[in-house]
């Protein structure tokens, strides 16, 4: 199919016809599945559970985080 009718085709297209096309035409471009990127944050989130867990002394409150960046920005 010519690109130009392909295009000419595509915006004629309903709004939600044309989310649908977009989120499908970005996930063929990501070349991994869902299921692949929840399995790369499942072993981030363990590999970072196991740090903290070997080097607890490294975790710094949130709170005082927030208040030293306020102070500094004021």
């Amino acid at each position: 199919m010519d690109l130009k009718l392909l295009e000419s085709e595509l915006l004629k297209l309903s709004p939600k016809e044309k989310a649908i096309i977009t989120y499908k035409l970005l996930e063929s471009l990501e070349g991994e599945t869902n299921e692949d990127v929840d399995n790369v944050w499942i072993n981030e989130a363990l590999k970072r559970y196991k740090q903290i867990s070997k080097q607890g002394d490294l975790l710094i409150d949130s709170e005082l985080v927030i208040r030293e960046a306020k102070l500094k920005y004021k």
